[in-house]
């Protein structure tokens, strides 16, 4: 899958933050191995939420479903195919005219061979018995019976009914037959536990080479699986990477299977209509700060000229909280020009090397002004030195340490402090606090979001400064983050890389 020329020349989008709603943030995970997830009925239903683990179990399960009714048919087939031929070469032997014609010195032989015909049905390495041998005469006297014969077989425990019957002895089972040459009866026996035993080895290594066989199944479904899932993934991975400066980008679908290429189709139109309304918003923003600003400079000019020759004390009040309300406005107009300029990629920072010690030390000085009761703790190295524009940055630092002021517990402190790590410098702006609420961080960067008891303590403000910072933080190739928010301290870090 490749990413397809961009449809058409248009302006880039901005660095970071988003503008109408949380984006997932790069790190947090997309998909867990295993979950519960509540149906519609509102009960719990367990569920691999995992769809390449799902495929390989649901593809591993149905392949040894098949190998063990497989497993059983072929047991019970050799099972039977085992005891007809035990039969078979038994009443063969029964019906042969050596029994009629053998003398008392060729009863031995005949023993002997009857167990050479049978040895081959006893596992590989048992000791003789067989098959077994008994011979008598009407009267009762024996003629011959083999040094196996068994003893709990005597004469009353011997089926005499035409046919062969199975007989046990203890723990062995036996397989007999007889055959009647005038007042002689032969009796001809098998040793079946012996059989049975050569064919339980013989099942267990089909079933260890079944479980062999199952295991690398599931090796190759896994590796079919993520075969199959690596164009999804591609793609996956396509729109995590994008935000808002790589809205033009689009994905190719011709080389793509068809299944594939409709999804890519669909994503690449998604594409268009959020870069049209994307482009829009950040057209509305600009033009409306930029065809304000003017009004309110000629209208500041005016109320500042009216105030200079006002007759009356009422009259200088009213025009003073006007022109508050109108610095307000210009500084939200500034502010969205600004946010603005960062959303479409045009706001550049000359990358000047400075060192940003003297201005940490001015914020300090500033915030004793704000709240001289509100102690100053400052733990900062003497060379602090980061490329970028010092007023920007004094302007993200300043908004931090108001922020500080205005949230912090009264009589409380607020702390300075900024360390290297990893060719960064970790520039914290802490203070003593409440603490923040669990719904209200994720939201704080959020443009216009102010939390309620901002509001119900009436704390000036509109919502726009630590969107503006991070914009600004990220211009400069940083970050600007919540870094604590507990019981008892609030800390905001402003990581800016290092001037070597």
């Amino acid at each position: 899958m490749k990413r397809a020329a961009p449809p058409s020349p248009s302006a880039s989008g901005a660095v970071g933050n988003d503008a109408g709603g949380r984006e997932p943030a790069g790190d947090e995970p997309v998909h867990g191995t295993a979950a519960e997830r509540r149906d519609s009925s509102g009960a719990n239903r367990f569920r691999l939420r995992s769809f390449r683990l799902r495929i390989t179990l649901m593809s591993t399960a149905t392949a040894l479903a098949a190998i063990l009714i497989l497993f059983v048919a072929a047991s019970t087939t050799i099972v039977a195919r085992r005891a007809q031929i035990l039969d078979h070469i038994l009443s063969a032997h029964l019906s042969g005219p050596g029994f009629s014609v053998a003398t008392p010195a060729l009863w031995p032989a005949i023993d002997a061979h009857l167990n050479a015909s049978f040895s081959a049905f006893a596992p590989q390495g048992s000791q003789g018995g067989y098959a077994i041998l008994r011979a008598s005469r009407a009267d009762g006297s024996l003629v011959y019976r083999s040094p196996s014969w068994p003893t709990a077989l005597d004469t009353a425990a011997l089926p005499h009914a035409p046919g062969l019957h199975t007989v046990a002895d203890g723990a062995l089972e036996w397989r007999l037959g007889q055959v009647r040459h005038g007042d002689l009866t032969v009796w001809v026996g098998v040793n079946r536990s012996l059989s049975n035993a050569q064919l339980r080895v013989s099942l267990w290594r089909f079933a260890a080479a079944a479980a062999v066989l199952g295991a690398l199944i599931a090796l190759l479904a896994w590796y079919l699986s993520a075969r199959a899932m690596r164009p999804v993934e591609h793609l996956t991975g396509v729109m995590l990477g994008l935000n808002a400066s790589d809205l033009d980008q689009r994905v190719a679908a011709d080389e793509e299977d068809i299944e594939f290429a409709q999804l890519v189709t669909v994503f690449n139109a998604m594409l268009d209509r959020l870069q049209r309304s994307f482009l829009q918003a950040i057209r509305f923003s600009g033009d409306a700060a930029h065809e304000l600003k003017t009004p309110l400079t000629i209208l500041q000019g005016q109320l500042e000229h009216a105030f200079t020759h006002a007759a009356k004390p009422e009259q200088e009040e009213a025009l003073v909280e006007m022109l508050e309300e109108v610095r307000r406005l210009d500084s939200i107009v500034r502010k969205l020009l600004m946010l603005s300029r960062a959303d479409a990629g045009q706001l550049q920072i000359p990358l000047t090397p400075f060192n940003l010690r003297p201005v940490l030390d001015e914020l300090a000085e500033d915030i004793e002004l704000l709240d001289a009761e509100r102690e100053v703790r400052l733990d900062l190295p003497p060379l602090l030195l980061v490329k970028g524009d010092a007023d920007l940055l004094r302007q993200v630092l300043q908004n931090l340490a108001s922020n500080a002021v205005k949230y912090g517990l009264p009589g409380g402190w607020i702390a300075l402090s900024a360390r290297q790590h990893g060719g960064q410098w970790q520039i914290d702006v802490a203070n003593a606090s409440s603490g923040i609420a669990a719904e209200h961080r994720e939201r704080l960067f959020d443009r216009f979001y102010r939390a309620d008891h901002a509001h119900n303590r009436r704390i000036p403000g509109v919502g726009l400064g630590l969107s503006l910072a991070r914009e600004i933080a990220r211009a400069h190739g940083g970050e600007l983050l919540l870094a604590e928010a507990d019981q008892e301290r609030t800390c905001f870090r402003l990581c800016l890389p290092a001037a070597l």
